[in-house]
């Protein structure tokens, strides 16, 4: 306050002064005409210098708020007005404390668009923001992949425009009506009729954002749904078959016109389907198992060699029967980190399946091959080969080609292999030999990269 109680002194001074300066006026004579012109000129200096110490620092701190003002309307939201004493105190406070308090609001703002935009670029669902005029203003990256296309073609145009469906364009212009609640709807979208679900909200104090489309892409779920049908269908399928000889064998031994030999002929082909059941639904569990993680690996040094040894000796007498012959792998392979079980199943599957389809007197080939870092496993046999559009198709689970459907494998043995090798880390593939029949081969990893069992609940 010392500025302040010095200016005010100095105000008091030069009022002194003018109240001097009247009473001379008062008393003088007209031949002191000028010398009270003088003393008037030389009170209305000291008056206006009087004024202008008063006001200066006021004008000052005037401007000075004015141009932070300015400032904080741009881009500086730090500026802020120098404080002051005197009359302007409060003001220059007032004005700082509401600079601060917009700049909190301005970063609480900014904060929370990088948050909303960072959910929106993450989420897998598509999402598009329209006016009420309905240009789109925004569209996540999710939406521009199920649409193919990019944001350039999509962001300032019309949704109609951008996506040249009508039933979308139906969806958006109904939530913005706001006529109904809305609901959710399945719509066949592109050349390939991509099933996506949309549903268009209305968004309430939005600002540029009237409504929002959100789709969601079902094709997994229609796929998933589809494996159910067809898995369900095969099982049926597959139990049908020996439940139905099983119970017209049965009939007929209740009949009782059977000699002993037949009795003993009839018992064993129940015994033969009873046995086909079992092995299905063996390896249904064991697929289950697999494809669930829940099968326990412990991966160990295996010369796959030997694997293809143990998986020849196991089918040695359907080999023999067939007068199949095996013949490789030759040379060394370098041991890989496996587990020994699943490495035999693996190889004893693929030799079984060129087993089916090798004529009598063929040769089944196996070769094992080093390709760093992976060591490959090839089984090709002199079958008939596998049909273009079904190579890749051949590792589904129950899936059969049209020249196998009278096999009695319930086309489980190659999804198994997938699975196992998948299990490892490996990968697996299938082709046409030239001059023969079908090649199957799996990678496996030389260091074990597979996944922990887990422990279903």
């Amino acid at each position: 306050m010392s500025g302040l109680a010095g200016r005010a002194a100095l105000a008091s001074g030069i009022a002194g002064l003018l109240a001097a300066s009247a009473a001379a006026i008062v008393g003088a004579t007209v031949g002191d005409a000028l010398w009270v012109a003088v003393t008037v000129l030389a009170t209305g200096a000291a008056a206006f210098v009087s004024v202008y110490i008063l006001l200066r620092p006021v004008a000052l701190s005037v401007r000075e708020t004015a141009e932070a003002a300015r400032a904080l309307r741009g881009s500086s939201l730090s500026a802020r007005a120098v404080r002051t004493t005197g009359p302007t105190a409060q003001l220059t406070h007032e004005f700082n404390v509401m600079a601060t308090e917009i700049e909190a609001s301005s970063r609480a703002i900014t904060a929370e668009h990088a948050r909303l935009e960072a959910a929106l670029a993450a989420a897998a669902d598509g999402i598009m923001a329209v006016d009420a005029t309905t240009d789109v203003q925004y569209a996540n990256p999710a939406a521009l992949a199920l649409l193919g296309m990019e944001e350039s073609e999509v962001v300032g145009r019309t949704l109609i425009e951008s996506v040249r469906d009508y039933e979308f364009d139906a969806l958006v212009r109904e939530a913005l009506a706001g006529e109904s609640v809305p609901q959710p709807r399945v719509v066949p979208f592109g050349r390939d009729r991509t099933p996506l679900r949309a549903l268009a909200v209305p968004v309430a104090e939005g600002g540029s954002w009237a409504a929002l489309l959100v789709l969601v892409d079902l094709s997994d779920v229609q796929r998933v749904d589809h494996v159910r049908r067809d898995f369900i269908s095969n099982v049926s399928h597959e139990l049908r078959t020996p439940i139905a000889a099983i119970g017209a064998l049965v009939e007929t031994l209740e009949l009782g016109d059977l000699e002993g030999d037949e009795q003993a002929a009839f018992l064993s082909r129940i015994h033969n389907q009873v046995e086909r059941m079992a092995l299905l639904t063996n390896e249904l569990l064991d697929l289950s198992r697999i494809e669930s993680g829940a099968i326990h690996l412990e991966p160990e040094p295996v010369d796959l060699a030997s694997s293809v040894a143990e998986a020849q000796a196991a089918l040695a007498p359907r080999l023999e029967a067939c007068d199949v012959r095996v013949e490789g792998p030759d040379g060394a392979a370098p041991p890989v980190e496996a587990d020994r079980s699943a490495t035999v199943r693996i190889v004893t599957n693929l030799l079984d399946n060129a087993l089916k389809f090798s004529p009598d007197g063929s040769v089944i080939t196996i070769d094992v091959r080093d390709e760093d870092p992976l060591v490959a496993v090839e089984v090709c046999d002199d079958g008939p080969g596998i049909a273009a559009q079904d190579l890749d198709r051949v590792f589904e689970r129950f899936y059969k080609a049209e020249h196998s459907r009278a096999d009695d494998g319930a086309g489980l043995g190659l999804a198994i292999v997938k699975h196992l090798v998948q299990a490892h880390g490996g990968t697996v593939a299938a082709r046409n030999e030239n001059g023969r029949g079908a090649a199957m081969t799996v990678r496996l990893p030389k260091r074990f990269v597979g996944r922990e069992p887990r422990v279903p609940a």
